[in-house]
């Protein structure tokens, strides 16, 4: 009877994990930036100074996102939801300026990614983040 018991309890609790995981995949996506950043557009896109700029803002960056843009910086092994790769064909080129702006600025919730904006510990510019942004794209649109 004990293990009748103990059978049933299992089958429960993997459905019960089973049914977890969706919800916990939920909490793990990239929140969807307010229509205001989404309409956002790079005014720094083709100026060298920014993208050099944003080349020497990137280095805080490689610790997680690797020196390039892999998601393999020397953090990455260590978080339980690994960085995103920018290098991956389309993955830039399939986001809007406003959404990375507001990632940069905000953070990504239920991540490791934190806010990099004006306030916080990073405390970024707006020209500062446009500046990050430009050298991305710059150097790992593919």
């Amino acid at each position: 009877m004990k293990t009748k018991t103990r059978n049933a309890f299992a089958i429960v609790a993997g459905i019960g994990c089973l049914t977890a995981l969706p919800a916990l995949a939920a909490d793990r996506q990239v929140p969807t930036a307010p229509q205001n950043y989404l309409d956002m557009k790079n005014p720094s896109t083709d100026n060298p100074t920014a993208v050099g700029r944003g080349e020497s803002l990137y280095r805080k960056c490689t610790k997680c996102h690797g020196s390039k843009g892999d998601g393999q910086g020397n953090s990455a092994s260590g978080l339980e939801i690994k960085p995103t790769a920018f290098n991956v064909p389309g993955y830039l080129t399939g986001r809007a300026d406003g959404q990375l702006f507001f990632i940069i600025e905000k953070g990504s919730p239920n991540t490791d990614m934190e806010a990099w904006g004006a306030g916080s510990d990073a405390n970024l510019s707006k020209d500062d983040t446009w500046s990050l942004i430009a050298y991305m794209r710059k150097t790992f649109t593919k």
